[in-house]
């Protein structure tokens, strides 16, 4: 078996399960960080603007591998619904769709292309 290492100049080195660690770590923060105003009905920007570099860093580390952590499955599926779910209850949802759409596309990526044909 290989052991993948990233570079990080910051911390000399990061095994791929550290680094998939510490990205679900900073997942969690800011989903707890959308979470709240969104159930609200307000959209937290500056969160989701890193959540969505989260994301990508999450898909980097994981596009190889067949299974996915459930928790980020979770995590993902309780934002985007509540996304769907409060956009409902406003008048104007012009804060909420790109959002909604922004986020699908992110969830695609990371389960895969096999979602495309869903």
């Amino acid at each position: 078996m290989v052991e993948v290492i990233i570079y990080s100049t910051a911390a000399g080195g990061m095994r791929m399960d550290e680094k998939l660690q510490a990205l679900m770590e900073s997942v969690d923060a800011l989903v707890t960080d959308i979470m709240e105003p969104l159930r609200r009905k307000r959209i937290n920007e500056s969160a989701f603007a890193r959540l969505y570099a989260a994301l990508e860093e999450v898909e980097l580390v994981i596009r190889e591998q067949q299974q996915i952590d459930r928790q980020l499955a979770a995590q993902l599926f309780l934002v985007y619904s509540q996304l769907v779910t409060q956009s409902n209850y406003v008048y104007d949802k012009s804060p909420f769709v790109p959002h909604i759409g922004k986020l699908q596309g992110m969830i695609r990526k990371i389960f895969g292309g096999a979602l495309q044909n869903v």
